[in-house]
Parts: structure tokens; sequence; C-alpha cells
């Protein structure tokens, strides 16, 4: 993995940047590496890098929303197969 020193940033910038950092749960460097990811990730690992960005929270709900099949494809089959009936 390569580095990058980023010189003569605006101090309202990297005010900014921090408290984004704070408001997702991670550390400036952290928060930059993902926003570097969401935008320059090869669109393969596109996918990967969204899940990579993600703060904690956006991670959990995200987790939930696959668990529950939402936007992930899961059920997408179903409408071609016969469902039975059952009782609970």
């Amino acid at each position: 993995m390569g580095s990058v020193t980023i010189r003569n940033i605006a101090d309202a910038v990297k005010r900014n940047a921090r408290l984004a950092a704070a408001a997702n749960g991670r550390s400036l460097e952290a928060e930059l590496r993902a926003l570097l990811e969401r935008t320059y990730a090869e669109a393969h690992d596109a996918h990967v890098a969204r899940i990579k960005a993600m703060s904690g929270a956006e991670f959990v709900d995200h987790l939930i929303k696959v668990a529950n099949g939402a936007g992930e494809g899961v059920f997408d089959e179903v409408e071609n197969e016969e469902l039975r009936e059952f009782d609970l």
C-alpha cells in the first residue's frame, strides 16, 4: 500500500474534515482514506470500497438491510419459483 502527504490544506478544510471524521466515529486519516476509496476505487472494487468507506453506524444499517434482503438482489430469483403457503 502506498502513502500520500498533502500539504497546504486550508485550516477550514482540515477542521471540517476532522468534524466529519468525528461524526463518523473515525480518525481524520481514516475519514480521508474512506473519501479517497469512495472516489477513486476501480469499478470492480467499487462495492468493496463503498463498504470500507462506511462509518460504523452506516455499516450496521447496511448489514441490517442486507439481512432483510434489501437492495442486494437476494430475492430476485424468487419471482421465478413457485411459492407454497404454510401455517405459522
